[in-house]
Formats: C-alpha cells, sequence, structure tokens
C-alpha cells in the first residue's frame, strides 16, 4: 500500500536562480576583461597616443598633470577606505569593498559609445596607453586603438565619478526613506534620479569646459551648445543618470543578510568563506556590468546612427582618430560610416562628375 508520505522530497535549492543567472553574468564579464585587458596589454596597441599635442597650450598640459596627480591621490583614499581598511579590520571583504571593485571594472566599457563611430573622444595630452578596442568583439569604429581612453584619469574615475557616485546615491536613497517613511522604492529611485540630473549638468559642463573629454558628434537637434566644443547632447543625461540611479539601488537595496538583488542566499552555501565571497563579487559585478550597458551604451548604440558634425577641434581632441591627417573623415549627417577595416571613408568624385 502506497504510503502517503512522500520517501523523498525534492530539496529547495539554497540560492535562486535569478542568482545563478547574476554569477554566470559576473562570471562572463570577469573572464571577458580578463581576456580583453590582457590581449590589449601584450598586443601592439598597448602605446602612448600622442598625437596633437604640440598644439597644447603649457596651460593645459599642467592642468591635466593636475588632475592626474589628483585622481591618483582621491583613488588611493577611496582603496583604502572602501576596500584595504575593511579588509584589515574584519579579514574579509565588505559589501562596499566588493562593489567599488565591480564598479571599477565598468572601465571595460568606458569607450563602447564609440562601438559603430566616435561620438565621444578624450584629449591625448593625458598619460595614455592607446585603447583596448580593437580587441572588442564585432568593433565597427575606425583607428580604434588610438582612443586615448586608457589613461590614468578614466581608468580611475571609475572608482570617484561611477562607485562614489552610487554609493552617494544610496546613502541619498536611505536618508530619503527616514525621511518620508511612506515612500516606495520606485519612488526612492526616483529621488534619487531627479538629484542625479542637475549634479551631472554642474560635473560635465565643467569637464566639457576644461577639455577632459568631448562630445564630438552629437544630433544637433538635441545639442546644446551645439557646434561649439563643448557641445553636450540632452540625451546624455538621462541615460548617465539613469546608470547612477541603477547602481545606487544595487546598493542600496539588500536583505537582512546584507545581500544585493544578485547575491541573495549565497551566504547559505556550504563552502568557504573564500569561495562565497567570490561568488559574491561575481553577482554584484554581473548586475553592475549588465546595468551600465543597458542604460547607458545601449542607447548610444542608437544615437550613433544620427550624430552630426564635429567641431573644430585641435588635434589633441581627435589624437588621430579621423580628421584631415588621417583617412577618414569625421562623422556628420552626410559622411559615410566606414567599417573598422574601410581604408577610408572619403568620397573621391570621379573627374567631371557634379
Amino acid at each position: 500500500m502506497p504510503s502517503s508520505t512522500p520517501t523523498m522530497s525534492r530539496r529547495t535549492p539554497v540560492i535562486s536562480a535569478a542568482t545563478r543567472f547574476w554569477i554566470g553574468a559576473g562570471a562572463f564579464w570577469f573572464v571577458f576583461c580578463v581576456v580583453v585587458w590582457g590581449l590589449w596589454i601584450t598586443g601592439p596597441d598597448f602605446k602612448p597616443n600622442h598625437i596633437g599635442v604640440e598644439q597644447a597650450s603649457a596651460a593645459y598640459v599642467r592642468f591635466i598633470r593636475g588632475v592626474e596627480i589628483a585622481s591618483i591621490l582621491l583613488a588611493i583614499g577611496q582603496i583604502w577606505h572602501f576596500i584595504l581598511r575593511p579588509k584589515l579590520r574584519t579579514g574579509k571583504m565588505s559589501f562596499d569593498g566588493l562593489f567599488f571593485l565591480s564598479c571599477w571594472m565598468l572601465y571595460i566599457q568606458e569607450p563602447w559609445i564609440n562601438y559603430n563611430s566616435p561620438q565621444f573622444l578624450y584629449t591625448s595630452v593625458a598619460y595614455n596607453m592607446g585603447s583596448w578596442c580593437n580587441y572588442i568583439p564585432g568593433w565597427n569604429s575606425q583607428n580604434a586603438g588610438l582612443m586615448p581612453v586608457g589613461a590614468i584619469i578614466w581608468c580611475l574615475a571609475y572608482l570617484t565619478l561611477v562607485g562614489l557616485w552610487a554609493f552617494t546615491g544610496s546613502k541619498l536613497m536611505g536618508w530619503a526613506r527616514r525621511r518620508w517613511p511612506g515612500l516606495s522604492s520606485w519612488q526612492l529611485i526616483g529621488v534619487c534620479f531627479l538629484c542625479f540630473i542637475p549634479a551631472d549638468l554642474i560635473l560635465e559642463h565643467g569637464i566639457l569646459y576644461f577639455e577632459l573629454f568631448n562630445y564630438s558628434s552629437t544630433v544637433p537637434s538635441l545639442t546644446l551648445h551645439a557646434g561649439k566644443i563643448y557641445q553636450f547632447p540632452l540625451y546624455e543625461v538621462p541615460s548617465w543618470c539613469a546608470t547612477l540611479t541603477c547602481l545606487s539601488a544595487i546598493h542600496f537595496f539588500r536583505d537582512d543578510a546584507g545581500e544585493s538583488y544578485g547575491e541573495r542566499g549565497i551566504h547559505k552555501l556550504k563552502i568557504g568563506e573564500r569561495g562565497k565571497t567570490f561568488l559574491r563579487f561575481l553577482a554584484i559585478l554581473g548586475t553592475c556590468q549588465i546595468g551600465f550597458f543597458v542604460t547607458y551604451n545601449m542607447p548610444y548604440f542608437y544615437w550613433s546612427t544620427k550624430g552630426g558634425e564635429f567641431p573644430p577641434y585641435k588635434e589633441y581632441r581627435t589624437a588621430g582618430v579621423c580628421g584631415p591627417k588621417t583617412h577618414y573623415d569625421c562623422p556628420s549627417l552626410t559622411t559615410p560610416v566606414p567599417k573598422a577595416e574601410s581604408p577610408t571613408n572619403r568620397i573621391v568624385m570621379p573627374s567631371g562628375s557634379e
């Protein structure tokens, strides 16, 4: 006679399918970063790009060197405060430590805004070692290895202008929840997003004015100061503020075990602490990378098809990626978009044609 109770029960997984997905996503991104950066560092593109630096004023060069020194000092402070000091105190990596490391690795996506064509360029005056873009599968934009993105300033900015801003956004949501306990999670996210908007407008206008980077090809009808060297695309604001808000939410919304959405349940696994820590890092990394890709780079893949003409930049601001001294005309509404393998995108009309 069959028993009324089953002799075996299906075991409930310790971690959910969602957590396993985020760990897998983080593992993919971790391997991707190691492979791409490894190929870049050991390959021919890992070399300085100083094209056009002779056109820069002495004052501008001194300013860039000052920003580099400040970037290093700020990064050292953050690494000590958020990563090393908690590790030395407790013997374990804190959530903040894993979060800041994950934000730092978002640097792999920094130049992807130029995946289809140059939209966003950097100064070659800054210390740099070119870029890893030629090792990104399917990369279409020309002269990818010349983009001076592999620089002190922008590498360390992913601690300061990304990790620290997201940490601040998380603290802002905590303050808003204490101030207005009735706010829903989505309302907290909305408050964070709205607060990032004026801060981003002020910061990016300052960066553009001081020539740290430039939005070189933008949609003219959606651009402030269109045609000026400090032109600013309005669609940058919702994209970048959405990215910072997404990262802030990853940091803020944690359960009673202190685990973010992607990590939930990892503390229950019967493995060593080092194994749990690495899985937590992968889960956080996966959520951060996908959040960044969806909120920022995916919209720019569309805007790259609508970009207008470059302003009259000096050569250190185009860095040999395009321009009169290269084989490629810079993007405009009428300039053909070359593939990475195209020898040129210049149109040479046959003699006698109109």
